[in-house]
């Protein structure tokens, strides 16, 4: 089912050049909006510096799993396996997790937790992102699920935790 459905995404990459460009830029670029939207949070309220320092939180534990996690299961990129469309250079290491998605889902959810609109937002664009990121071949449809699973219960980690030592 994963290989099919990489086949179905990735088979749309290099027909329309407007989409391709708007799919590398999500790839590569959008994830700068997160960067953006948790220097903001270090604003006025006490609700939006919790954004701010859980999204961090939860940044780092994920990206200690995916480190871990990485060691003990490789898998090689699709363009390195299959006759894929490629529209980025990518690294050679590891695709089972994909980095971007992860951090994405790391922040959207903590964002969604004290911010329900700003979630939202942030959920639609880490959807782009890990569509985008097997748009460009650089990933399987699998991996960006398990990094959003994983992205966002780190994320609800940090926060249950927060909560308990609050107490």
């Amino acid at each position: 089912m994963d290989q099919k459905l990489f086949s179905i995404i990735n088979g749309f990459a290099g027909r329309n050049l407007f989409l391709d460009r708007l799919m590398v830029f999500a790839s590569n670029e959008l994830r700068y909006l997160f960067i953006f939207v948790l220097v903001l949070q270090f604003g006025t309220k006490h609700s939006n510096k919790k954004i701010a320092i859980e999204s961090i939180a939860s940044v780092i534990m994920t990206l200690g799993l995916k480190k871990l996690l990485n060691q003990i299961k490789y898998r090689p990129r699709p363009y390195l396996t299959r006759n894929a469309n490629v529209l980025l250079s990518s690294l050679q290491d590891s695709s089972y997790l994909s980095k971007h998605t992860l951090l994405a889902f790391a922040v959207s959810t903590t964002a969604y937790l004290y911010n329900k609109s700003l979630g939202k937002f942030l959920f639609t664009s880490s959807f782009f992102i890990g569509l985008s990121r097997v748009w460009a071949g650089v990933h399987y449809p699998y991996d960006i699920i398990r990094s959003s699973i994983l992205g966002s219960m780190a994320s609800l980690f940090v926060n249950k935790l927060n909560i308990i030592i609050r107490r």
